[in-house]
């Protein structure tokens, strides 16, 4: 028995070494969520307009667009309790925050990081932002939380291939959905929404997240409005190929309930843009993720309807 575990212990200390030196390798790899957080460790002070959410705020504004001093905090597929983690996190930094900007899409009420097919993503909060929300062992591992080819891609890309792995402005917008490779807008229209339409949006899964989403939602408004901060929701535009897909049960909802909550605070405002006759099949990327064009117009847009607020 004593031999063999000197076997085991034989055969697997490489395996562990090869792990761990893998673990640091990709942690040592630069990253949109490294490269946020360092920015919101030296500048958050400096910050007027913050804007949080998912990829339809990360590809959608860029705050060059903007006339007050504006970052991009959101990631792709940030939630709701995220959006909050990271204002709490930096929440006594914020010394000069006047607006957030937080899109409220068809999917974000009833949507969940850990609770969707990205999950893998929790660990670069938990390992970039320094964010202790998660419970699972997996999550604090760069090794654990992905397939070990994925790994090995990463590594090769920036390590072998010397390939960027920041993915974002400066200020954190996001470049990779560029007009010249724009997508098929019928086909993304018809997976994109499928694939945030939820199957029973009554069961007892997605009520308990989105009566989750609805108290947090509150929670960041509440913060707001203790703090004199002032924040915009909208929901964001897309291509009538998504719209005419969506479960009309789930976006009515979606609209209904960020207009009543949003009506409860006098430092809120929604704008319901989903329709928005201002973008055009141009302004696209994909059926529901716009181009450096649209992101263009949409900012542009967003900044005057602050400077008007004021």
């Amino acid at each position: 028995m004593k031999q063999f575990l000197t076997k085991v212990i034989i055969i697997s200390l490489p395996i562990l070494f090869g792990a761990i030196f893998m673990e640091f390798l990709l942690r040592n790899t630069p990253n949109d969520y490294l490269f946020k957080k360092q920015y919101l460790d030296k500048n958050s002070s400096e910050i007027e307009t913050l804007i949080l959410g998912s990829s339809h705020s990360f590809y959608g504004f860029n705050p060059e667009y903007f006339s007050s001093n504006t970052f991009n905090a959101s990631h792709i597929s940030q939630s709701l309790n995220y959006d909050f983690e990271i204002l709490k996190k930096y929440q006594d930094q914020f010394k000069n925050l006047k607006t957030i900007i937080l899109p409220i899409s068809y999917f974000t009420l009833f949507g969940k990081l850990e609770a969707g097919s990205e999950s893998w993503r929790v660990k670069n909060y938990i390992i970039y932002y320094g964010l202790n929300s998660s419970k699972s062992l997996i999550d604090y591992s760069e090794v654990l939380s992905n397939r070990i080819n994925v790994n090995i891609k990463r590594i090769a890309s920036y390590y072998v291939l010397g390939n960027s792995t920041i993915s974002c402005t400066d200020l954190g917008w996001g470049t990779s959905y560029n007009s010249k490779n724009a997508r098929d807008l019928a086909e993304t229209g018809k997976t994109a929404s499928k694939r945030h339409t939820r199957e029973d949006i009554n069961s007892d899964k997605y009520q308990l997240i989105f009566q989750e989403n609805i108290f947090i939602l509150e929670s960041i408004i509440q913060w707001s409005n203790k703090n004199n901060v002032k924040i915009l929701l909208f929901t964001p535009p897309a291509f009538k190929t998504y719209r005419q897909n969506l479960n009309q049960e789930q976006l009515k909802i979606t609209i209904n309930t960020s207009s009543d909550i949003c009506s409860k605070y006098d430092n809120c405002i929604y704008d319901n843009l989903l329709s928005d006759t201002n973008f055009v099949a141009t302004d696209f990327y994909d059926a529901d993720h716009l181009s450096e064009i649209g992101a263009k117009k949409l900012s542009v847009l967003i900044n005057e309807r602050i400077n008007k607020w004021k």
